[in-house]
């Protein structure tokens, strides 16, 4: 496995945010968290990128206990998050927003931008060409589409070389046709790139047309894990989340 917790606890005062969460994701695979609102997904991926820490518990990356390190040494460690509201360069083009995410990777300065940018070009027009941005290249962040700017998140991610790729709503405000999309995009990049996804998400058609292996948190505990069939058929989750319909 390339990812495991043990026992996770996280309290905002009162509030048990994660209970004692013991999971796993194997090396290699498409992974999703499903859960109702304020069901603790989005602190679990706090705790397991480093913008919390735990209460109590244990994260383990590549089996190194990484529990109380800082997000950027996680991310040189091989774990890359995106975040359910875009965030990208706005007046950077698309480029050279993925040119900027190659310089933090390697540690370099704007100083070294020009002959950076001669030592980069191939790697930053191959993410380019994985992401389906290359006719954009040129494009300032702010004037693509709201897909594609989801997919410039991703391609900034990649240039950080991640091992494990956390999502947090990679389909978020996008059309059916841009979902189907970027779905087929992340499939091919874990297959071209040996990329571990693990990733959180509302379009139960996007999770079980996706995910491999699935798990469901309900207020902050975990109560199923499984292949999509096994959690589809929990009694538990439909009472809680699914509602019988998926």
């Amino acid at each position: 496995m390339i990812l495991e917790t043990k026992k996770l606890v996280k309290e905002f005062g009162k509030l048990l945010a994660t209970n004692n969460v013991s999971f796993s994701v194997n090396e290699g695979d498409i992974h999703a968290i499903i859960g109702p609102n304020g069901a603790g997904k989005s602190t679990f991926f706090n705790l397991i990128t480093g913008y919390h820490f735990p209460n109590s518990g244990k994260v383990f990356f590549k089996d190194k206990e990484i529990t109380k390190l800082p997000p950027y040494r996680r991310c040189r460690l091989g774990i890359t998050r995106s975040f359910q509201i875009t965030s990208i360069y706005p007046k950077l083009t698309v480029y050279d927003s993925i040119l900027m995410a190659l310089l933090s990777r390697q540690k370099a300065t704007l100083n070294l931008f020009s002959s950076a940018e001669k030592y980069f070009r191939e790697e930053v027009w191959g993410i380019l060409e994985d992401v389906g941005l290359a006719d954009q290249a040129h494009v300032n962040g702010d004037s693509i589409s709201h897909g594609d700017k989801k997919r410039l998140e991703l391609a900034v991610t990649l240039g950080t070389k991640p091992e494990l790729l956390l999502l947090d709503e990679p389909t978020c405000g996008m059309s059916p046709e841009e979902t189907e999309s970027i779905m087929i995009m992340i499939k091919n990049l874990v297959d071209k790139k040996g990329l571990t996804i693990l990733f959180t998400e509302h379009d139960m058609g996007v999770v079980f047309g996706i995910a491999r292996r699935i798990s469901v948190l309900h207020q902050g505990s975990l109560i199923a894990d499984g292949t999509p069939e096994e959690v589809r058929a929990s009694e538990e989750v439909q009472k809680v989340y699914l509602g019988g319909a998926a």
